[in-house]
């Protein structure tokens, strides 16, 4: 009933759950070079047109209700690029949503294939994140995009320590959210950057419940309950000598605890794309 309830809730009355997050630009810029410095490679420097791109992809996607690289009208993430004019001989994306954590998402990102080559691709020098709450397929989430780029034109940005990453909160951007990883895409298309600083700010929204711990920690204690009502049945019965004509508890505990596991595991936030 309770995980019926945090499923269909929301689609009947959006924004009454709600998913609680902690995820910073600064960090998410900070984590992904410390990535790439331990392999050998350049830090990314941030850039205005792809923050730009990447926070308009996450808006796309809430707006239209879809979590994918490509939009249900068609729209790829380089068509976000070429309109705020970056010209790029490389470019990539990566997604991620429902997360807690900066650590989260880019360990996350770290941990697949496609993912990683994006992250650590020498075919990049600048990267641009947005980080929107809003709410995707009935639930309050947070969306975070990452766009990779190398403009045809050299921007020469300066470096840029975390510590001086400016940033704001966008008057139109009001609610931001986590994102989704996202792998690797075709480096085909071209535009124009300029390489000013930007970035949007991260934004925590109240949540009246964090759905996904709050269906784990339900879950978890249900089967442990159960659990220890077997235990119990398998510790009385022996100290009363009572004959067991149909108990397999042993069975009956290996099947619980696969069950547990297995909450355990589907019912972990983040997803990446």
């Amino acid at each position: 009933m309770f995980f019926a309830f945090t499923h269909y809730v929301p689609k009947i009355y959006p924004g009454i759950l709600g998913y609680a997050s902690d995820i910073k630009i600064s960090e998410l810029l900070n984590l992904t070079n410390k990535k790439r410095a331990t392999a050998g490679l350049s830090e990314l420097n941030i850039n205005n047109e792809l923050s730009r791109a990447a926070y308009k992809k996450a808006q796309d996607m809430f707006a239209k209700d879809y979590w994918a690289h490509v939009s249900p009208d068609g729209k790829e993430p380089w068509d976000f690029i070429l309109t705020e004019k970056y010209d790029y001989s490389y470019a990539g994306e990566n997604l991620a949503k429902n997360f807690n954590t900066s650590r989260e998402v880019v360990e996350a990102w770290f941990s697949s294939p496609s993912h990683k080559d994006n992250l650590l691709s020498k075919n990049y020098d600048e990267i641009g994140f947005a980080v929107v709450n809003g709410t995707l397929d009935g639930y309050k989430t947070t969306l975070v995009v990452q766009m990779f780029g190398r403009p045809r034109t050299p921007s020469y940005l300066a470096k840029v320590n975390e510590g001086s990453i400016n940033e704001k909160i966008l008057e139109s951007a009001k609610e931001e959210s986590v994102v989704e990883n996202s792998a690797e895409l075709p480096k085909s298309l071209e535009t124009e950057s300029n390489g000013n600083l930007f970035t949007l700010s991260y934004v925590s929204f109240p949540s009246v419940i964090d759905v996904s711990a709050a269906q784990k920690v339900v879950g978890l204690t249900f089967g442990g309950f159960i659990t220890g009502l077997f235990a119990l049945d398998v510790w009385y019965s022996k100290k009363k000598a009572i004959p067991k004509f149909t108990g397999h508890t042993l069975a009956h505990l290996s099947i619980l605890a696969i069950t547990v596991i297995g909450i355990w595991l589907a019912l972990s936030p983040g997803k990446i794309l």
